[in-house]
């Protein structure tokens, strides 16, 4: 592919229907990146390190000038642990949404152009794994592989990768029967070369909107899993092990350190939808789940 067409390819959700869309999703996403990036410079504090004397630790502070967003239990600074904690949900959400769609393209093409007993068989596995509740199946694997953000990641591509095989599955099965790739077999091109070059392009714009939709729905399960101690152990930042452990605060009228975390859960989920919306809109795709 030359660089010009490289270049329009990037522009292309800049334009046409859904660029509203995307523009403001992608947006908010960068904001969490620079904040996930800077900081060492964006948080005044570290994420385990006590904002106020040790004799106020032991009740949460409210919102305040030095404290943006209050303290929590402990003298932990609330901002800085919502900043730091952007690392990991970010990192998890990422890696997440690339690993299951560096296994459910493949597997989608192949299936697709093949049919037959692969196709069925294929088909089998990964319906078995979409019924499943997409938080309970995460859950379970990532209790069996250990608490950690890699294990976290894992367990959530499991989760996702049917999402990806059925999205390009059934892109496949609709091009596979256009003129241009009958007329690819009659010249004898190899199926790699027709797979890569002819089907996997016009396959493309699915898996950017599939991606979008995926890393979504990844940040809210990862904020359960986060809440269940599965992918970081406190006092380490994340956001839904923040919220499990603010629920004694409710009772005792604390809100903030609640909010806060939460706000940030559902500001990035947001970003996601919003870019993989507007990307839909942009290629008249429909998607599932």
């Amino acid at each position: 592919m030359s660089a010009g067409r490289v270049v329009e390819a990037l522009k292309a959700p800049f334009r046409g229907p859904g660029r509203g869309l995307f523009t403001a999703g992608l947006a908010i996403v960068l904001v969490f990146v620079v904040m996930a990036v800077f900081a060492p410079w964006i948080a005044p504090y570290g994420p385990t390190e006590r904002s106020v004397p040790l004799q106020l630790a032991a009740e949460p502070q409210p919102p305040s000038w030095r404290h943006p967003m209050g303290t929590a239990q402990l003298g932990y600074d609330v901002f800085s642990r919502v900043v730091w904690g952007s690392r990991v949900v970010l990192y998890v959400v990422t890696l997440s949404a690339i690993l299951s769609m560096a296994i459910g393209v493949p597997l989608g093409l192949v299936s697709g152009y093949y049919g037959g007993p692969l196709d069925r068989g294929l088909s089998m596995v990964m319906d078995s794994i979409y019924a499943f509740p997409g938080i309970v199946l995460a859950i379970a694997v990532a209790s069996v592989l250990g608490p950690s953000p890699t294990n976290a990641a894992i367990s959530l591509s499991v989760v996702y990768v049917p999402t990806f095989f059925r999205m390009v599955r059934g892109q496949t099965l609709e091009v596979r029967e256009s003129l241009y790739i009958e007329a690819a077999r009659a010249l004898g091109y190899p199926d790699r070369v027709t797979l890569l070059s002819h089907i996997l392009p016009n396959v493309a714009p699915t898996t950017l909107v599939v991606f979008g939709l995926a890393a979504t729905d990844a940040i809210l399960t990862e904020a359960g899993l986060a809440f269940f101690g599965l992918t970081v152990s406190y006092p380490q930042p994340d956001w839904g092990l923040d919220l499990r452990m603010a629920l004694k605060d409710i009772p005792n009228g604390v809100w903030w350190t609640t909010f806060f975390p939460g706000l940030a859960i559902t500001l990035l989920a947001l970003g996601f939808a919003l870019i993989g919306e507007g990307l839909g809109e942009r290629y008249a795709i429909r998607t599932e789940r």
